[in-house]
């Protein structure tokens, strides 16, 4: 939203005079016809802690989580084998009452997590070379739990890096296939 404002000189009352640095300024009357505008991009404060992505996490980084009462609703990758990845965070409208950690998963051993029943990805962590091994951080959200569930299809940086769920839609698990974990398909479910 674009928040326009004019600043205007205010009055002082009566016939008050003001006195700086031993001079005189007489009060003003009227307002005056100095205005400065501004144009400045800003969001709500709704904005800034629910709906966006996340910032990116790969072998050696930090992991990346959701706000409370947000899950996962899209997912990025970028560079060699999917080493850099990311979720959309989107509001539910509610609050987490419980959060944990998957095992971590890779193609050399059982490929995929999903979170227990009900819950949702809030959260991404990976360790290996590119990525290889992903660890999901998964939310129980008050009175939310799945609808309809599926598998999408596996994506990887090669195919564009990008998966967006239908809306109401969110990640409920991973798999993955290749070198280095470098192709990844999502458990999505209905929050209902």
């Amino acid at each position: 939203m674009k928040i326009s404002s004019t600043l205007s000189l205010v009055s002082l009352l009566g016939s008050t005079l003001l006195m700086v640095a031993g001079c005189m300024a007489e009060s003003v009357d009227s307002a005056s016809d100095v205005d400065i505008e501004t144009d400045e991009e800003v969001g709500t404060a709704a904005d800034a802690i629910t709906n966006g992505w996340t910032a990116e996490t790969s072998d050696g980084w930090a992991p990346v989580a959701c706000d409370s009462g947000n899950a996962m609703s899209a997912f990025h990758c970028s560079g060699s084998d999917c080493d850099n990845i990311k979720g959309y965070c989107s509001s539910l409208g509610t609050y987490n009452t419980s959060t944990y950690w998957t095992s971590y998963f890779s193609e050399e051993n059982t490929n995929y997590r999903r979170c227990n029943y009900g819950d949702f990805v809030t959260g991404l962590a990976c360790t290996g070379s590119y990525c290889d091994n992903v660890s999901l951080q998964c939310s129980h959200l008050n009175g939310k739990t799945w609808g309809s569930c599926y598998w999408s299809g596996f994506i990887s940086e090669e195919n564009g890096g990008s998966i967006y769920f239908p809306p109401g839609y969110y990640i409920a698990g991973a798999k993955c296939s290749g070198d280095h974990c470098d192709n990844m398909a999502f458990y999505y479910c209905q929050a209902i």
